[in-house]
């Protein structure tokens, strides 16, 4: 089963991490970041909206939808279902700073 928890990791603003490692004879051997994308990636499927992920047209939750609502029930769970079907496991929400921290992620 592959690893879904290590992938290229992106920036702040998006953009892919590089960090180029060159050999003695100054050639490029390595210049994309990897490591750990779980955070990164619910990111990616709680900013999204549905159909915006090419390769999981279902898969997103469209933050920005809930912004007006009252009780963020719906919202808490339309984020486990999502990463559900992702392949991660959520063991419990919770709030730090005034920001939703998601604990689980892949093979948790």
């Amino acid at each position: 089963m592959a690893n879904k928890s290590r992938g290229i990791l992106l920036d702040e603003s998006g953009d892919l991490q590089i960090k180029v490692v060159r050999d003695k004879n100054g050639l490029i051997v390595s210049g994309l970041v990897i490591g750990d994308v779980t955070e990164q990636n619910q990111r990616t499927i709680l900013l999204a909206e549905k159909g915006e992920i090419k390769g999981a047209p279902l898969l997103g939750v469209g933050l920005g939808s809930y912004l007006d609502d009252e009780t963020p029930s719906e919202l808490l769970r339309e984020i486990r279902i999502n990463l559900r079907e992702d392949g991660q496991k959520v063991e419990r929400f919770e709030f730090e700073n005034g920001k939703l921290k998601i604990v689980g992620g892949y093979g948790k």
